[in-house]
């Protein structure tokens, strides 16, 4: 693995144990003060909003990635680009901004909570200054992982300080909106201090259109089982069951943040191995990626699993005890979203296999949006996650035959994955014995401190290669 990726994946592991750090922080505060029914709005509300940001945003955010990543040695043809996928974002956002103030006004559910939606829907009026793929394009992480750790503290201060009862929902939303495009707005202050500049154009779109729209119903097909699930238990049960469902999902997530910095790092990479068909280093990159992916997901589901039943009720209070059985079903979707990301992302997306992906995607879209309709009227938030749950086993399995069919990479890290699992389900019985004798908090801390000791030295006895991968990348940061 180069340098400059070791760096880059430092950078995204830190934000996003950051993103681990500040929810834990937040979360038992929030979940309080607010009590599910408010954070259940609060979630509905802020994924509706995103539903209709994801249609503004087309397939930009992935496509940009790896069309950055293609031009950054042109600064002229890096700028060409920069405005053509900006004036697409600002035409499309336009458009699905009216539609989605008219859908307030007309959908008596959202009426009665206009102005709670309106706020929502900074997300989407801002749109085309999210232009995060341009310095993932470059690879310039570094300022992406300063940038946000700043917000998220200057947010958390906010938060204990306008943030006091359930009626303070409102100052909630406006802190996150505050947050995001106060993001938005540092990243075009840096680009325009490092000489590039937005123009509003017309030429040029026609080049971008055909596979942005791809990648566009791509992210589409994902929303069905990521944005749909939380909409349809608004629409079908209540705002409690979406809060007990979106707590889960957050914590799984928080966690699968930190297993996925590898693919938002890689693609680039992979993307510029491809122009120069380097196809051993592509390889070679592949393995050492599914081998951290195998390292760190798989612990981290079957521990999350089995903790659940201690760590809800303690974490987020008694009455959100409705998330125990999500939050355990969710747990594994670690593991399948983070060899979703290193198949799909990674693989697929990276060497510009976007109908191939698009068509992984559908399947598990189908599936998940037919469970939903069967499962979350009767199961409510325990539905939803089972449906989720199967759509990505689908789309992985469906990911594997693919990349192995139409593709030249050969990813074999079974040892690796199989030594990870063993090493997982030591939690298992211990547990069992750390419940003997310890309960709440002291359950938790002792469950994890040993957990992990216990896991890493098992993986230091079987001679996992991914743990000197990632140690030796640790530790010549820290010397560093």
């Amino acid at each position: 693995m180069s340098k400059s990726i070791k760096k880059n994946l430092f950078y995204n592991i830190l934000l996003n144990v950051s993103a681990v750090i500040f929810p834990l922080i937040t979360a038992p505060y929030v979940a309080r003060v607010l009590q599910p029914d408010n954070i259940g709005l609060f979630n509905f509300a802020n994924t509706y909003a995103g539903y209709f940001a994801l249609v503004a945003a087309l397939g930009i955010p992935t496509y940009g990635v790896r069309e950055v990543a293609k031009r950054r040695d042109d600064k002229k043809a890096l700028g060409e680009l920069l405005s053509q996928l900006f004036s697409i974002n600002v035409y499309t956002t336009i458009i699905v901004s009216i539609l989605y103030v008219i859908s307030l006004l007309i959908i008596g559910q959202l009426r009665l909570h206009v102005l709670f939606f309106l706020i929502a829907g900074f997300v989407i009026y801002t749109s085309p200054f999210s232009i995060e793929w341009y310095y993932q394009g470059l690879e310039n992480f570094g300022f992406v992982t300063l940038r946000t750790i700043v917000v998220r503290v200057v947010s958390i201060i906010g938060l204990f300080i306008f943030v006091r009862d359930s009626g303070d929902v409102i100052n909630y939303l406006l802190l996150n909106v505050f947050g995001s495009v106060i993001s938005k707005v540092w990243n075009y202050i840096v680009l325009v201090k490092s000489g590039m500049k937005l123009h509003l154009v017309c030429s040029g779109l026609k080049q971008h259109l055909k596979p942005v729209s791809v990648l566009f119903a791509s992210s589409i097909a994902i929303s069905i089982y990521t944005v749909l699930d939380t909409l349809m238990l608004g629409f079908l049960t209540n705002y409690s069951e979406v809060a007990y469902y979106n707590q889960a999902t957050h914590i799984s997530k928080m966690l699968l943040a930190i297993v996925t910095s590898l693919s938002i790092v890689a693609m680039p990479r992979v993307s510029y191995y491809m122009e120069n068909a380097e196809y051993d280093k592509i390889n070679d990159l592949m393995k050492k990626s599914c081998g951290i992916v195998s390292l760190m997901a798989i612990p981290m589901a079957i521990g999350l699993a089995v903790i659940s039943p201690v760590f809800v009720p303690w974490f987020f209070s008694k009455s959100f005890v409705g998330t125990i059985v999500p939050m355990q079903i969710l747990a594994f979707l670690i593991i399948s979203i983070g060899f979703n990301n290193l198949l799909g992302i990674q693989i697929l997306l990276g060497l510009g296999h976007d109908k191939a992906f698009f068509n992984c995607v559908l399947i598990g879209t189908c599936s998940n949006f037919i469970l939903n309709c069967i499962l979350i009227p009767c199961f409510g938030a325990t539905g939803a996650s089972i449906a989720s749950l199967t759509a990505e086993t689908l789309i992985l399995l469906v990911e594997i035959v693919i990349v192995y069919r139409t593709t030249k990479i050969r990813v074999n890290c079974s040892g690796d994955i199989v030594k990870s699992l063993l090493g997982s389900l030591l939690f298992i019985p211990l547990s069992m014995i750390v419940s003997l004798y310890l309960n709440s908090w002291r359950y938790i801390f002792t469950f994890m401190i040993s957990g992990i000791v216990i896991y890493f030295a098992f993986q230091y006895m079987v001679k996992n290669q991914s743990l000197l991968l990632f140690k030796s990348l640790i530790i010549n940061k820290i010397r560093k």
